[in-house]
């Protein structure tokens, strides 16, 4: 049987969050470890597929690119999120999203959940960057050596826990992330759209797109035909389904499931009244940059 799907990049946020979900080891840690997540666009629908609800929290997501360039969501601008005096160790984050014991949670900070966290638990980041060659990155406002995600990272190295990377098509970049990273230069920008930003390679892990997602959750296999689109579709992938009839059925099904997926409003501050982040996008009279 064949079938051709349309999804846009939050309806494929979710038919991979129902992927993320089903994985055997995602179970077990849900109900016996910690699924530690950093809040996102990705993580915001894997938080619903694993619970059977929204995450009930007054942020959603961190450092976003929006029409106007490379920004912070309000939410995390007002929120007391960041080290509380100059003494708290770099890297420390307080708006980690937990699963733990099969209750969501948030509130604990990056020292506190890497002490608990085991070999059998799990790392769930949103990336920024898939290349050609199934590697991701993800774009950094932290010049601190990677920030909350470089202790994560160097945390994973001496214990080896799950990292899960889930990532939409719409990703894709046409270069090597290792070779893109060297041109990331963050702090010698003489110009920039918004937050400046360097790019940090990921290790391998357990890498899903939509062509994994529908694999795991169907048999059936995807290919894309083409991308983007018009009228809200823009970063959309068309995919063409193959299988047997039952295995191309189910995937039709879960990707119908999907449709219409759609997550919550971007806040973000008018440049001339953002401070708390270290910004110096140049506004001047620019009205795309105003709002």
């Amino acid at each position: 049987m064949l079938a051709q799907i349309t999804l846009i990049p939050s309806e494929s946020k979710k038919l991979i969050a129902k992927a993320v979900a089903n994985l055997d080891f995602i179970k077990k840690a849900a109900t016996e470890g910690i699924i530690m997540m950093h809040p996102s666009s990705s993580t915001y629908f894997i938080v619903e597929a694993i619970t059977g609800k929204k995450p009930s929290t007054d942020y959603w997501v961190c450092g976003v690119v929006a029409p106007k360039g490379t920004c912070v969501e309000i939410g995390m601008q007002v929120g007391d999120f960041l080290p509380r005096n100059a003494t708290t160790e770099a890297g420390e984050f307080l708006a980690w999203w937990v699963i733990k014991d099969g209750k969501f949670s948030t509130g604990m900070g990056t020292s506190e959940l890497l002490a608990q966290m085991k070999a059998t638990d799990v790392f769930i980041k949103g990336v920024n960057d898939l290349d050609p060659h199934g590697n991701v990155g993800c774009l950094i406002g932290d010049p601190s050596q990677g920030g909350p995600l470089g202790r994560v990272l160097s945390s994973w190295r001496k214990k080896s826990f799950h990292l899960v990377f889930p990532v939409g098509l719409e990703k894709m970049i046409p270069v090597d992330i290792s070779e893109a990273a060297k041109e990331a230069k963050q702090t010698k920008y003489d110009y920039s759209m918004g937050l400046s930003c360097g790019l940090l390679p990921l290790p391998k892990g357990e890498i899903i797109t939509e062509i994994e997602a529908i694999m795991m959750l169907s048999g059936a296999t995807a290919v894309p035909i083409g991308a983007g689109g018009l009228g809200g579709a823009e970063g959309a992938i068309t995919l063409i389904i193959k299988g047997s009839d039952e295995q191309v059925k189910k995937a039709i099904d879960y990707a119908e499931q999907s449709k219409g997926a759609r997550l919550p409003q971007l806040r973000l501050s008018n440049c001339f009244n953002c401070k708390p982040m270290p910004c110096w996008f140049p506004v001047g009279d620019k009205h795309w940059a105003q709002v």
